[in-house]
């Protein structure tokens, strides 16, 4: 006799968070892209904060010019 297979589940979350581009949570997408300036910069000691921001002003840049409302001023996160 087979096991029964039954699907995947996952528990129901009570916050959403602002998810845009395909899904993807804003804070992981900025994360990614700061992740990417980093590299591009040829993975430099200290400073984080540079490509962060950097990674911030462009995922701005592209909401807005896809017609994409932040959050109360302008806050990408909320």
């Amino acid at each position: 006799m087979a096991a029964q297979v039954r699907p995947l589940t996952k528990p129901p979350r009570t916050e959403q968070p602002l998810t845009d581009f395909y899904g993807e949570d804003r804070h992981e997408l900025v994360q990614k892209l700061a992740y990417q300036h980093w590299e591009k910069r040829g993975s430099p000691l200290g400073s984080p904060e540079i490509d962060w921001f950097a990674a911030e002003k462009t995922v701005r840049t592209h909401l807005l010019a896809s017609g994409i409302e932040l959050g109360p001023d302008e806050d990408l996160y909320s």
